[in-house]
């Protein structure tokens, strides 16, 4: 089959090729999947680099790619079930690409999303940029109708975000977004449609800031208000905030750049008893907070990490969002009929041209003509 290789440890097209790897044969437990639909995530572009933070986790050769969605092509002896309900040839599925070990003391108290153990497909197991993909069938979802393939594409990321804005309910609440990259988009949109008053859209990029601009227009959303921290000093970012909240400051910040600058910007304009979700991560692993005793302990703010999906309630709460008319699927801005784009594809996203690049390794209206039968 078809697939994107990590084949050697070097940087770009060095170190990835696009060639002939064996069909993965499912074990007694597993489910092989048709891939119809992949995206190309961030933690992608760290191996396709080759950057120092992935070097130890991803021995080449490796099919990489962790967001996709697909077909049911054949079933494990023990894998009639996924997570919710039998499992037949030609399901319409994605897959939790997480896989945890289900013994530790964090998968024992329902918080396998911290499992000690996480084994990743597409970084520590052969991933999803393929043809065909083989995953635990515990870890398989059903899709339905509702699902559009290039948003299915994308499930892991998008879970990402639910989990990071739906620890609280954003209904009637000031949101900040702190970076307006592929998930901060999606959290915008899951902001407005949990029905947020107000969303203010942190960036150091026009182009971005222009996305989220349009991205409003097109939903008749008034309450969007957009600031370039490149051009604009933290004071004069605060200042237009607390213009905006009344002096009070955004009921919920949610960091997605892991910029330092980004994250004290929050702690900045967060209201006293605030919320900060913290999903982005920081390109060194230390970072300064500027004055902590103000904005951390006399704010009384409640600052939360977010690492990957709940297993399995943010899949479920993900579902049910777009069941309910969430509308992401304008997020990819990109697409590709054969993983033989993946360089061009790849390209595109480190560029920032598109928030979210989809690849359909047979083609996107044969993948679409499959969903319909």
């Amino acid at each position: 089959m078809e697939a994107v290789i990590k084949s050697a440890p070097l940087e770009g097209m060095q170190g990835t090729e696009i060639g002939d790897r064996p069909v993965p044969k499912p074990g007694p437990d597993d489910v092989l999947i048709r891939v119809a639909a992949a995206a190309i995530c961030g933690t992608d572009k760290h191996i396709y680099k080759y950057d120092p933070s992935i070097r130890d986790s991803v021995v080449p050769p490796r099919i990489y790619g962790h967001e996709f969605c697909g077909f049911v092509e054949a079933i494990g002896e023990r894998a009639q079930r996924g997570f919710e309900g039998e499992l037949h040839v030609g399901d319409y599925v994605s897959a939790e690409m997480h896989i945890i070990c289900g013994e530790c003391p964090q998968c024992r108290s329902g918080n396998g999303h911290i499992c000690i153990r996480t084994k990743i497909y597409g970084l520590h197991e052969d991933g999803a940029f393929a043809e065909l993909v083989k995953v635990p069938a515990s870890n398989v979802i059903k899709l339905g109708p509702y699902v559009p393939l290039r948003v299915g594409a994308f499930l892991d990321a998008l879970g990402n975000a639910v989990h990071a804005t739906q620890i609280v309910d954003l209904a009637g609440k000031s949101v900040a977004i702190t970076g307006f990259g592929p998930i901060g988009a999606m959290a915008a949109a899951i902001a407005e449609h949990s029905g947020a008053s107000t969303v203010v859209v942190t960036d150091v990029s026009d182009h971005a800031l222009e996305t989220a601009r349009r991205w409003a227009a097109g939903r008749s959303f008034t309450n969007l208000h957009t600031f370039n921290v490149k051009s604009m000093s933290r004071e004069d970012v605060k200042r237009a905030v607390d213009a905006i909240t009344d002096g009070v400051g955004v009921d919920v910040v949610l960091e997605m750049s892991g910029a330092p600058a980004a994250i004290n910007l929050g702690l900045d304009i967060v209201r006293m008893g605030g919320l900060l979700s913290l999903l982005g991560l920081p390109a060194g692993h230390s970072l300064t907070i500027d004055n902590y005793t103000r904005n951390v302990i006399f704010k009384g703010v409640t600052l939360q990490g977010i690492i990957g999906r709940r297993m399995y309630s943010t899949w479920q709460r993900m579902l049910s969002l777009l069941r309910s008319g969430l509308d992401v699927e304008w997020i990819v801005q990109a697409t590709y009929d054969s993983l033989q784009d993946f360089h061009t594809g790849m390209g595109r996203f480190e560029r920032h041209e598109a928030l979210k690049v989809v690849f359909f390794p047979e083609g996107e209206a044969n993948a679409n003509a499959r969903l319909k039968r």
